[in-house]
Order: C-alpha cells, then structure tokens, then sequence
C-alpha cells in the first residue's frame, strides 16, 4: 500500500495536494493500492511512502518511517528545489542550507528516488543546495481526463454576465508575486479593448498588500474582472470559454493550469520561468517568452493578435502524450517493480 504524504487539505495552498489526489487516485485505477493523508499516522499495510513537498513534516515523517521501520519512500520536490527562491530570498536560503547540512540533504540521499515532474525540474535542482546527492527520476505529473461540458447550463456567463461574447485572457491560480501578475497587468491595460476581458481567478485576500495594489492599479479598468476562487464546473467552463490561458510567473515548477488548460484544447501562453514551457512549446500548444516586461508585452500582444488560432488540437496531443496523470502514474510502478516493492 502506498501512502502519500501532504502537508495541507487546503486548496487554497496552492497545486502540491490536487497533484497527490490525482497521483493516488490513478495509481487506484491502475490497480495499485494508494491513499492521501494529512496526518502523521501509520498503516500496517504500507509498503512505500510518497512525500510531497520539502521542509516540513511530510518528508521528515517519509524518512522516520525509513530509519524506523524500513519502509522506502519517494520524494516529490514540487519545485522547492528552484533557484529563484535562493536568488528572491537570500537570507532563507542561508537557513535551509544549515537545515540542508543537518537534515533535508540527508532525506534526499536517504530517499529511493527523488521524483521531478519534468527535466527542467530535475535541472534546476542541481544547483541550488550543497551537497547535492540522490536517485533522480523525471516521472511527470499531470492530471485525469477533464469532466463533460454541460453547454446548457452556462453557469460562467450566468454569474459573470459581462463576459459574454467577449475574448477572454484567464490567469488562474494564485494571487502572489512570484506570479507576475504585476507585469500582466501593465500589458493589459495598455492594449486591452472593451471586447476583450483580462479574467483574474484567484483566491482574493484584501488585507494582502500585494493583492490590494493590483486591485488599486486596475481599479478604473471595467474589463479587467477579479473572480475569487473558481472551483468545480464553474472552474472547468471558464478554462472552455477563455480563448487562452496565459502565466506570467517568474517561477512555476510544473502548473497543473497549464495541464488542465490545454486538456480542453485551450492554448497557453507562458514564460520561460514555467517548467512545462519546452512540453508546450514543442507541441506548439501555445506561446513562450521571457519572463520580463517586454515577454509579457510579447505574449499580451500575440493574443491579441490571435496567434494561437488552430492550436486547439496541438494542445490536445500534449496533454495526452505528456500532461495524462495516467503516465505519471505508470512510471511510478515501474519504479516500485524495479526497486522490487509490491504493487498492491
């Protein structure tokens, strides 16, 4: 049996938890026995442990159940390996690399294999703590098959009325600066038209200072709309009704956006900071760019522009044969049959 270790149910944490609930789910539907839990505790039944997530107790716990029991696990980095925090936050990265010397370097070097979800992942990490030591396997991830439209009920245009008939640019995710979300705006607001909406979908805290300036800065703007929190159907029919996805982030391990984007056939425009942006761009899926102003300008533009038109199958195939948690999924029990663990 496996079990999955994942610091936080909260949705709002961020894509670490959707990620582990697609990975177990699969690996069930694949006839593996696999769970998801946000406590401490142990089965008896468990034969391999997948933690999720660095620096806090999922990992440590992954490695307690190897030191104490012998129970093998797998290590899920999540993007917490990536350079751009050292470079953003330098005096926490002088703190996690005391802790990387006292502990998180040794779960890495203890852990059967440590598990990126591309190879821009695995590459990146290489540079970031010293020393650097452990079993590298690029496993993906991905999501399951997206549900069925119900066209007829149109519950997007139902709560956000001005949005139909409209081009629609949807960022979905959430609301924080490593997002550039800043940068996005600035574009926007420049060559925005009143038939074309800038559609933010995110988790709004107003006390939030970065939030509030981007609010203050498209204040005056009517076709710019701030949503909340999008989930469920009403999440799935504006990733169907926007003509492309766009993210602007300075950093973003692997973005289960971009997956649950183009598994609808809608285009992505991204920067180069965005993990998954040789997948996409390889399948000409979508757009890359830098991740500074004049890229985000880039990819504003070229949308407007209507680049993307005909890329709707592309972005169908990459999901497929790259972004399918199915894949993901197999790749792990291969790993369990070659290290010998049994699968069920």
């Amino acid at each position: 049996m496996i079990v999955h270790y994942v610091y936080s149910n909260d949705p709002r944490t961020g894509g670490v938890l959707e990620a582990a609930k697609m990975l177990s789910a699969e690996l069930n539907e694949q006839n593996v026995d696999s769970e998801v839990r946000f406590d401490r505790q142990f089965s008896g039944k468990q034969t391999l442990s997948i933690a999720h997530g660095l620096w806090q107790w999922p990992n440590r716990r992954a490695n307690e159940l190897f030191l104490g029991k012998g129970i093998p696990y797998l290590l899920f980095p999540h993007g917490m390996l990536d350079p751009w925090f050292k470079q953003k936050y330098p005096l926490k990265h002088i703190k996690k690399q005391i802790y990387w010397w006292l502990k998180q370097g040794k779960i890495l070097n203890q852990a059967k294999a440590v598990c990126y979800t591309t190879e821009e992942e695995r590459r990146l990490a290489q540079s970031t703590f010293w020393p650097y030591r452990c079993e590298e396997q690029v496993t993906g991830l991905g999501i399951r098959k997206p549900p069925d439209p119900i066209p007829e009920e149109e519950i997007l245009f139902k709560k956000f009325p001005q949005l139909r008939g409209k081009r629609i640019l949807l960022y979905l995710g959430r609301l924080h600066p490593k997002k550039g979300l800043d940068m996005l705006l600035k574009s926007f607001c420049r060559i925005g038209t009143e038939n074309e909406f800038l559609m933010i979908a995110g988790p709004l805290d107003e006390k939030d200072r970065y939030q509030q300036s981007l609010l203050a800065y498209s204040a005056n703007w009517e076709n710019i709309l701030w949503t909340g929190m999008l989930e469920g159907n009403l999440k799935w029919e504006a990733l169907r009704e926007a003509d492309a996805l766009i993210l602007p982030s300075h950093q973003e391990n692997f973005g289960m956006v971009v997956a649950e984007a183009l598994s609808v056939g809608t285009p992505v425009f991204l920067t180069d900071k965005v993990n998954l942006w040789r997948e996409v761009e390889s399948y000409g899926a979508g757009l890359v760019a830098k991740d500074n102003q004049e890229g985000i300008d880039h990819l504003v533009g070229s949308w407007k522009e209507k680049i993307h038109g005909g890329m709707t199958g592309s972005a169908h195939r990459c999901f497929e044969e790259k972004l399918h948690i199915r894949n993901a999924a197999s790749k792990i029990i291969g790993l369990m049959r070659g290290f010998n663990f049994p699968t069920n």
